[in-house]
C-alpha cells in the first residue's frame, strides 16, 4: 500500500511539471507577437462622442387618422362586440331560421282550401236497349259543367283529418227526362289512425324536432356569445399588455438616452474611456428596436381587437386608435374546486346541448316505435245530395180515354164518358157509354215536383238532408316483418347510448378544464407576487450600479445590463398581471359565468311573424 501511494505522489509531480513546461512555451511563442504589435495609443482611433445622439421615436400612424381616438373601458369593448361582431349576428340568424322551420313545420295544420271547375262535352255510341233513348238513337250526347270545392284539416292532437267536399254539376243528357239537370251533393270524410301514428307522426315529429333544435340553436347562440366575449376579453388585456410593454421600452430607452448623456460627460471630464459612449449608443440602438417591435405588437393586438368588435370593414373603428382605460390592476379572485364545478355543470352550454340532443334522439326512438306497430285506420263518410231540374212537360188527358174504332178495327178517336152495362130483352149485359165527349188535356212534369226548378231548388232539396248515406269501416295494414322501422328503432338506441357516453366524456373534460383554470389563477396570482419582488431587487441593483458608475468604479457594461434587467422584471410583472386577467376570463369561460360577471343578461329573440 506504500508502494501505491509512493505512485501516485510521483504521477502527480510528473504531471504538473509537463504543464508548467507547456505553459512556457506557449508564453514563448506569443510575446514575439504581442511585442511586434503598435503600442494601444497607436492603434486606437479617435471617438466623436459629441456624433453620437439619441434620436426620436415616432408614433404609430399606419391606417390610423389623427385625433381619431377611442377610450373603451372593458365593458364598453364588449358591449361594442354584442352590437357589432358578425358571428354573434350569425347565430341570431341562426336562431330566426330555426322559428321559421317551426312555423313550416306547424304549416302542416293549416286547413287547405280546394276547388275545381271544368267543362265535359262527350257523345258515346251505344248498342243497349235500356238507355233511355228515344226515336231509335245510339248515341249519348252528354254536356257537364262541373265546379267542386273542398277542405282538407289534419288534427295535432291524435293524427287524425277531416275532409269536406261541395260537388256540384250543371248537365244535359239525351238520357234524361230533364233538359237541364242539377246535382250537387256534401260530403264529410273522417280518417283515425288507431295505432300506427296515432300517439305520433311524421308531422308531430319534426314539430316535436324542431322545437328541441330551436332550443339547441339558443344554446349555441349562447355558447358563441360566451365564446366572443372571452375573446374580446383576452383581446383587450393583451392590447393594455402590449401598450404597457411599449410604454416599458420608451422608458427604457430614456434610460438608455439619460446613460448615454451621463457618460459623455464623464468622457469629457476623463473618469471614462470613449469606448463606453460606443457601448450606451449600442445598446439605446437595441432598445430603440426593442420599441418598434412593441410599436408594431400594439398594432397586431389592436387589430384583433377590432376584428372582434368592427361592424365590417367600413366600420369607422379601423381608422381609430383604442386606447383602455380599464385599471391594471389585480382585482383578487378566489374560488373552491368543487364551487367551480358545480357552476359548470348548472351552466355549460354545451351540457344544455348535450341534454336537448338526447331529448331528440327520445323523440326518434317514440316516432320509431310507434311506426313498427300495424296501420289500423277508422274512416268514416256522410254524405248528403240534391237534385233539381227543368225539361218538357207531356199533355196528359183528364180523365182515362177510351178507344173508338171503326169498322176495320182501327182506333179512330178517343172519348171520355162513364161505361156501366145493362140488359137487354133476353137478359144479357151489354156495355153502354153514359155521357160521352171528348177528353180534355193538362201539362204535367216529368218528375216530381220537388225536383222542378232551377239550381237553388237542389240546394234546398240537398239541405233538407232527405237523401243521405252513410259510411262506416275500418282499414288495416299489416306488413310483414316491418324490418325498416325496427331497424331505425334498434339505431335510435344505439345513438341514445352513444350519446350518455359522448355526456360522459364532456363531463370528464369539463372536470379537467375547471382544475386547470382554478390552478391558473392561483398560479399567476402567485407569479405577480415573485414578479413584483423581481422588480423591487432589479431597481435596488440599478441604483447600486449608477451609484458605482458615477463614482467611475463600474463600466457601462455592468448598468446597462441592470437596465435591462429591470426592464424585463417590468415586462415580467406586467405579463403576470395580464395572465392573471386572461386566467380569470378563462376561469369564468369554463364555468359558463362570463355573462353574469359583465352584467350581461341576453334577451330572447323576438319570435319572427309570416304576413
Amino acid at each position: 500500500m506504500k508502494t501505491n501511494r509512493l505512485r501516485a505522489i510521483a504521477r502527480y509531480f510528473l504531471s504538473q511539471s509537463l504543464t508548467a513546461c507547456c505553459a512556457i512555451f506557449c508564453a514563448s511563442l506569443i510575446s514575439p507577437f504581442v511585442a511586434a504589435q503598435d503600442p494601444p495609443a497607436q492603434q486606437s482611433t479617435t471617438i466623436d462622442t459629441q456624433s453620437i445622439v439619441a434620436r426620436p421615436i415616432p408614433l404609430r400612424t399606419v391606417g390610423l387618422e389623427p385625433g381619431k381616438v377611442k377610450k373603451w373601458s372593458l365593458r364598453d369593448a364588449i358591449m361594442t362586440a354584442l352590437d357589432n361582431n358578425v358571428e354573434i349576428d350569425l347565430e341570431r340568424e341562426n336562431v330566426r331560421l330555426m322559428q321559421y322551420d317551426l312555423i313550416a313545420q306547424q304549416g302542416y295544420y293549416d286547413p287547405t282550401a280546394t276547388s275545381r271547375i271544368l267543362f265535359n262535352k262527350s257523345g258515346t255510341p251505344t248498342a243497349s236497349r235500356d238507355q233511355g233513348l228515344e226515336g231509335g238513337a245510339t248515341t249519348i250526347n252528354r254536356q257537364a259543367l262541373q265546379y267542386n270545392f273542398g277542405l282538407l284539416k289534419n288534427f295535432e292532437k291524435w293524427g287524425g283529418d277531416i275532409q269536406a267536399n261541395f260537388n256540384n254539376v250543371r248537365s244535359s243528357d239525351n238520357r234524361s227526362v230533364l233538359s237541364t239537370e242539377y246535382n250537387n251533393s256534401i260530403s264529410f270524410t273522417l280518417n283515425q289512425p288507431l295505432f300506427r301514428d296515432f300517439e305520433i307522426d311524421q308531422a308531430r315529429r319534426q314539430i316535436k324536432i324542431t322545437k328541441k333544435s330551436m332550443d339547441l340553436t339558443d344554446a349555441q347562440f349562447r355558447q358563441r356569445v360566451i365564446l366572443i366575449i372571452s375573446q374580446v376579453r383576452e383581446a383587450y388585456w393583451d392590447l393594455s399588455l402590449a401598450i404597457q410593454n411599449e410604454d416599458v421600452q420608451r422608458r427604457s430607452v430614456k434610460l438608455a438616452e439619460t446613460f448615454l448623456d451621463n457618460t459623455k460627460r464623464q468622457v469629457e471630464v476623463g473618469t471614462q474611456a470613449p469606448i463606453e459612449t460606443v457601448s450606451a449608443a449600442t445598446q439605446l440602438e437595441q432598445r430603440r428596436q426593442s420599441v418598434f417591435q412593441a410599436m408594431n405588437a400594439v398594432a397586431q393586438a389592436e387589430n384583433r381587437l377590432k376584428s372582434l368588435t368592427a361592424s365590417g370593414p367600413e366600420d369607422e373603428l379601423w381608422s381609430s386608435v383604442i386606447e383602455p382605460t380599464e385599471p391594471f390592476d389585480v382585482k383578487p379572485y378566489s374560488i373552491q374546486v368543487a364551487e367551480a364545478v358545480k357552476l359548470a355543470h348548472e351552466n355549460r352550454p354545451e351540457i344544455r346541448q348535450q341534454t336537448l340532443n338526447k331529448e331528440i334522439n327520445s323523440i326518434n326512438i317514440d316516432f320509431y316505435r310507434n311506426q313498427a306497430k300495424p296501420q289500423i285506420n277508422l274512416f268514416a263518410t256522410y254524405t248528403t245530395n240534391g237534385l233539381s231540374g227543368t225539361g218538357t212537360f207531356d199533355p196528359r188527358p183528364t180523365c182515362s180515354p177510351l178507344n173508338v174504332r171503326g169498322a176495320d178495327g182501327a182506333i179512330t178517336d178517343k172519348v171520355c164518358g162513364e161505361v156501366a152495362l145493362r140488359r137487354d130483352a133476353s137478359g144479357a149485359f151489354i156495355p153502354f157509354l153514359f155521357d160521352p165527349k171528348a177528353p180534355t188535356f193538362s201539362t204535367v212534369p216529368p218528375i216530381a215536383d220537388q225536383f222542378i226548378g232551377s239550381y237553388p231548388t237542389s240546394l234546398g232539396n240537398l239541405f233538407k238532408n232527405q237523401f243521405r248515406t252513410w259510411l262506416v269501416g275500418v282499414q288495416i295494414n299489416l306488413p310483414l316483418r316491418n324490418r325498416t322501422a325496427k331497424a331505425n328503432l334498434g339505431r335510435a338506441r344505439e345513438v341514445g347510448r352513444q350519446l350518455d357516453l359522448q355526456t360522459r366524456q364532456l363531463m370528464q373534460n369539463i372536470e379537467m378544464q375547471v382544475r386547470n383554470a382554478v390552478q391558473e389563477v392561483e398560479t399567476a396570482k402567485m407569479r405577480i407576487e415573485a414578479a413584483e419582488s423581481q422588480e423591487k431587487y432589479a431597481e435596488q441593483q440599478l441604483d447600486g450600479e449608477n451609484k458605482k458608475f458615477a463614482a467611475g468604479l463600474q463600466a457601462a457594461f455592468f448598468v446597462l445590463q441592470r437596465q435591462n434587467e429591470l426592464a424585463g422584471a417590468q415586462l415580467s410583472k406586467l405579463q403576470a398581471q395580464a395572465d392573471y386577467n386572461k386566467a380569470i376570463t378563462n376561469l369564468q369561460s369554463v364555468m359558463s359565468t362570463t355573462l353574469s360577471s359583465v352584467g350581461i343578461e341576453l334577451k330572447q329573440e323576438p319570435p319572427v311573424t309570416i304576413k
